[in-house]
């Protein structure tokens, strides 16, 4: 073979190692238009050239810029993805595609954080899963046993256009066409529909347990529980059982139809159903009053005779000694009787009518009208219903009329039921006269 031959051929095969070189780390053929060009041999410390491409380190590596910012920086103008792929196993959560960040001090363990793909998207530490976002849900922890503490930071809710925006938290779910949203921050909680708290549980909510005020519609703290509206009844109470009713409570202002400043209680949206009020000096306003505690009512008086003496049924009559008081009667055809002792035969007084530390007061309720049980004495004559009753001489007892005359002005009442002989309770319809 010529020497010239023997040269050429040296040549050839000194050109095709360098190839090779080249391929092997970048995959490609020298003098592609996206490989680099090497100002000397690859492996070597000098800086990398670059080509259309853009590949060069100088220190720094980047993929499309010539000036990395950092370590490691891929540049594009437009959609830029940078891939790391993991492949086999029958299942997503099989295996992990991810990257690393490592913490190595100068002394001590490195800290290891860690961005997984591993069918969920999962944030590790030290291989340990803190946040997992799967394509339904996000949750924070390792798991149910194993839970973190997720503090928020960030706006105050403000009002555009006549909604919410911006806000720590926002919690939204949507029913048909309607979006339910809570919005919570560390000022405000603001919800454009309905605020549920234990939806589908029946255990107990401690609402304020630490010791703190609700206040809806108002910034008023005096109470536990504030609620203020001008327009509105502020408190409704539901029953949707059978037969179960609808209540609303309302404090009244001049716009309303049961008059300013009442305590309004009405089973309808409007005050001027309600079916009691209250009056800001204390009056009470009804349409119908039923009384279902009792059967008569009685005044308080303080009675002069001893406490012994005092047992409900008497038969108790004016002190003439002592303004306001009354005394047991002691004498037949008294026309200063006053009335009867209530609280006989576990009868009670249906209402009380008095005046607290004035002489309108008293220890013991008395009977002025209606229905009460009275000590009556049957020796002075048998007790038929509709028999009129007066006072007698046996302390504290009526007997029946047999001089009416006499009986003008100390008539008791009239018995409602028999007494033959003896003494006992009559039930007694009280009408002085």
């Amino acid at each position: 073979m010529k020497r010239s031959n023997i040269i050429l051929l040296m040549s050839l095969l000194f050109i095709s190692s360098l190839s090779v070189k080249a391929q092997s780390v970048f995959g490609g053929e020298v003098g592609n238009k996206a490989q680099p060009v090497f100002g000397d041999e690859v492996g070597n410390n000098s800086s990398w050239a670059y080509g259309s491409g853009k590949i060069t380190t100088s220190g720094k590596v980047g993929i499309g810029t010539i000036s990395p910012g950092r370590k490691l920086e891929v540049f594009n103008s437009y959609d830029n993805f940078v891939r790391v792929t993991s492949s086999g196993g029958s299942n997503n959560t099989d295996y992990q595609a991810g990257i690393e960040l490592r913490r190595k001090p100068v002394n001590g363990p490195n800290y290891d954080w860690a961005l997984v793909n591993q069918g969920d998207f999962r944030i590790k530490l030290e291989g340990q899963k803190i946040f997992n976002l799967h394509s339904n849900y996000a949750s924070f922890g390792h798991d149910i046993d194993n839970p973190m503490e997720v503090i928020f930071y960030g706006m105050n809710v403000e009002e555009v256009n006549s909604g919410a925006s911006k806000g720590t938290l926002q919690i939204s779910s949507k029913k048909n066409s309607i979006v339910h949203t809570l919005r919570i921050d560390g000022n405000q909680l603001e919800s454009k529909s309905e605020l549920s708290l234990n939806a589908f549980s029946n255990e107990n909510i401690a609402l304020v347990n630490g010791g703190g005020k609700v206040k809806v519609g108002t910034t008023n703290e005096e109470a536990k529980m504030n609620i203020a509206s001008e327009d509105n009844m502020q408190l409704k109470l539901m029953n949707s059982g059978n037969g179960g009713e609808s209540w609303r409570i309302g404090v009244a202002n001049n716009s309303w139809a049961a008059g300013a400043g009442k305590l309004v209680f009405t089973n309808t949206n409007s005050s001027s159903d309600a079916t009691m009020a209250i009056t800001p000096t204390g009056r009470v306003e009804v349409k119908v009053l039923e009384i279902k505690g009792g059967a008569d009512l009685a005044e308080p008086f303080e009675i002069a005779n001893k406490e012994e003496e005092i047992i409900p049924g008497s038969v108790v009559s004016i002190d003439s000694k002592n303004i306001g008081q009354l005394k047991v009667a002691q004498k037949a055809y008294d026309k200063t009787v006053a009335g009867i002792v209530s609280g006989a035969g576990n009868i009670q007084p249906g209402m009380v009518m008095g005046q607290d530390e004035s002489i309108a007061s008293g220890k013991h309720p008395v009977a002025l009208t209606g229905r009460v049980y009275c000590r009556v004495d049957a020796t002075y004559g048998a007790i038929q219903p509709g028999d009129l009753l007066t006072t007698s001489a046996t302390p504290g007892h009526a007997m029946k009329v047999k001089d009416h005359n006499k009986a003008q002005g100390a008539i008791i009442g009239k018995a409602m039921t028999t007494l033959e002989e003896g003494k006992g309770l009559v039930l007694v319809l009280v009408s002085l006269q």
